[in-house]
Parts: structure tokens; C-alpha cells; sequence
């Protein structure tokens, strides 16, 4: 319990970003800053967009900030703000650049480093080093902005049908699957709308599904499997958010030697690649075995959505965990780091 005269470490949960997941950002730090424990914390909103910083509380009143000091003032002078929550999918809080930021203020936060974010904000890098490492991915090719496009080529590594991403995205925003030769430069043209690299990677059938992983308390904790049913094409961005028929089972009705493959490839992966707080790994599975070529890890999201449509907060619940213990655990943790 806090004496009357101390001060509740403050606690800022940073959303907006400069992409086109800024809405689902505002959405994920709503849902974060609701799980608080104001009897701990003292937490404060910081929204990062085009027009530059702001910071506000929790009502939205708006605060003075000084982003070269990260502190505001709520009334009693400028304060340091202790640690973060980053609740920003997309640039600049999924690549590495909001981390570099805080680390240089000497603020801890709840996601992975630098090095983890950026080199899994690239799906080809994800993938990349995933293949090395031993674990089963989709064939795929990277394509640069600038580079000629040689449609035989590609098609002859990946097959048809197959899919096109923008190589630095979320949501699945600038996503296409391809069915045909010809509609591959299309999709190619409108994936570098979204990101000056594409990566066309082969499609992968089975039943897809995806995997939470929370690293708290010193433990890596996989959680309940979710298998993602959609009418659509695949999981796209109206089929995350808008789709009423889009079905999001937690947990998945998979035989338990299936599970446990799911959620120990998936802890595999976090500590491989060095992730830290929550994050979600996709895979698709055969639907026939159990060997290592019948789960294909298809990519790693280390900023996973928090809002009340969003697969990871449903997982922390069937899992027993919940929410709050979550949010307020890794809180405490960066606070202890911070230390």
C-alpha cells in the first residue's frame, strides 16, 4: 500500500504511430490503459503522430510534454516519466525506432529491443533467420524497390497460388493472394504502396493458426492455441476488424500432441529471437501429422493487437491469466529493469 505523500511511478502508454493501423493502436492502449492498476501506477496516454507528440490523461485533458526530456507535467512541475507501454503496430513502434528512442531517455518498455523489433518488423528478415535457425517457412522471394521484376523466376521458387506482402507491414494492409501470372505485378505494384520491399512467398494450406507467447516473471509462457476460420480469401484486414463471419477459436479443437507442437515451436521462436513482453507467432498446419514439415511458421508479430477485437487478450483470458495480471505484471517489470 502507497503512503498519502508517495509518488506512483508514472506510467505512459504511447499509441497513434505513422501507419495505417493507427486506429487499432488508439484501441490496444484503451484497452491497456483500462487494466492499470491506479493504486500502483499513475499512467498518462502519449500519442505519437505526423503532427508530433502529445500527452493527455487518462480523461484526455491535455498535459504539457517535453519529448526531449520524455516527462510532462501534471501539475507539480515537469516529471520523468518511469516506463512505457508501447501500444503503437506499425512504425515507429513495431521496427525498433520508438525502442531506440526510450533506450536513449533511459526509459524501460514492455516489447522486445531494438534488434528483435526491426529484424521482425521485416518478414523476410523474420523468415530469413527463421529458416536458418531450423524451423519450417514458406519458400519466398524479396523483391526491392527498383529491382526488375521477373515474373517467371519468382514463380518458379514459390508456385501459384501464392502471396504478395508488403515487407514491412501489419494488418495484413497491401496483402494479395495471387491465383494467376498475371495478376502477380499488380499485387507486386500495389505491396509497394505499403513498403519499399515486397516479399512473394508461397501459399501454405492447412488450417491456420496462431499462438500467444508472454515472457514475464522469468518464464516463457505459450498460450491457448487460436484457429482463425474466414470466409475470405485469407486473414486480411476486413477480416480481422469488420467480417462478421470470421471465427477466432481459443482454444483451438486440434488433437493435444498439436497443441503442444504449436505452443513449443511458438516459445521456440520468442526465445530465439529474443523477444520479450507478448507476442503472437502464425503458423499453418497440414492437418495430417506432427512432423516439423507439417507446422510452417508463417510470421512473428511482437506488438500483437490488444483492442476488444484482438486474438491476444482472448487468449490471456482462456488462459486464466487475464488482462490486468498481464498488463500490470509487465509494468512492474520494467520498472524493476528500469531500476
Amino acid at each position: 500500500m502507497n503512503s498519502p505523500n508517495e509518488r506512483l511511478p508514472l506510467i505512459a502508454v504511447i499509441r497513434g504511430g505513422l501507419s495505417g493501423e493507427s486506429v487499432i493502436s488508439f484501441q490496444s492502449a484503451d484497452r491497456m490503459m483500462k487494466a492499470i492498476d491506479r493504486a500502483r501506477f499513475a499512467p498518462v496516454l502519449v500519442t505519437l503522430g505526423a503532427e508530433g507528440w502529445s500527452c493527455a490523461t487518462v480523461d484526455e485533458a491535455p498535459l504539457p510534454f517535453d519529448p526531449g526530456t520524455f516527462r510532462t507535467d501534471r501539475g507539480n512541475g515537469m516529471e520523468r516519466i518511469d516506463a512505457a507501454l508501447i501500444a503503437i503496430h506499425g512504425t515507429p513502434g513495431e521496427d525498433g525506432k520508438l525502442q531506440g528512442y526510450l533506450d536513449l531517455q533511459g526509459v524501460p518498455y514492455q516489447t522486445g529491443g531494438v534488434l528483435n523489433m526491426a529484424l521482425t518488423f521485416s518478414k523476410s528478415s523474420t523468415t530469413g533467420l527463421l529458416r536458418q535457425l531450423g524451423f519450417t517457412v514458406a519458400p519466398g522471394v524479396v523483391i526491392a524497390q527498383g529491382d526488375p521484376v521477373v515474373p517467371e523466376h519468382i514463380l518458379k521458387t514459390v508456385g501459384l497460388p501464392c502471396f504478395v506482402k508488403p515487407d514491412e507491414s501489419g494488418s495484413s494492409l497491401g496483402i494479395s493472394k495471387v491465383k494467376s501470372a498475371e495478376a502477380l505485378l499488380p499485387a507486386i505494384e500495389a505491396a509497394f504502396k505499403e513498403s519499399h520491399r515486397v516479399l512473394v512467398e508461397g501459399a501454405v494450406s492447412g488450417r491456420e493458426l496462431t499462438c500467444g507467447v508472454l515472457g514475464m516473471d522469468g518464464e516463457v509462457k505459450a498460450l491457448p492455441v487460436c484457429e482463425i476460420r474466414t470466409s475470405h480469401e485469407f486473414f486480411d484486414y476486413q477480416a480481422k476488424y469488420h467480417a462478421k463471419d470470421t471465427e477466432e477459436l481459443v482454444p483451438a479443437p486440434l488433437p493435444d500432441e498439436v497443441t503442444r507442437m504449436v505452443q513449443e515451436r511458438s516459445a521456440a521462436i520468442f526465445r530465439a529471437l529474443d523477444c520479450r513482453g507478448m507476442a503472437r507467432v502464425d503458423h499453418f498446419w497440414s492437418g495430417t501429422g506432427t512432423s516439423v514439415h507439417d507446422l510452417v511458421t508463417i510470421e512473428v508479430n511482437t506488438t500483437p493487437g490488444f483492442s476488444g477485437a484482438s486474438i491476444y487478450p482472448k487468449m490471456l483470458e482462456v488462459s486464466g491469466i487475464g488482462v490486468p495480471a498481464v498488463v500490470n505484471g509487465l509494468i512492474a517489470e520494467c520498472l524493476q529493469r528500469g531500476r
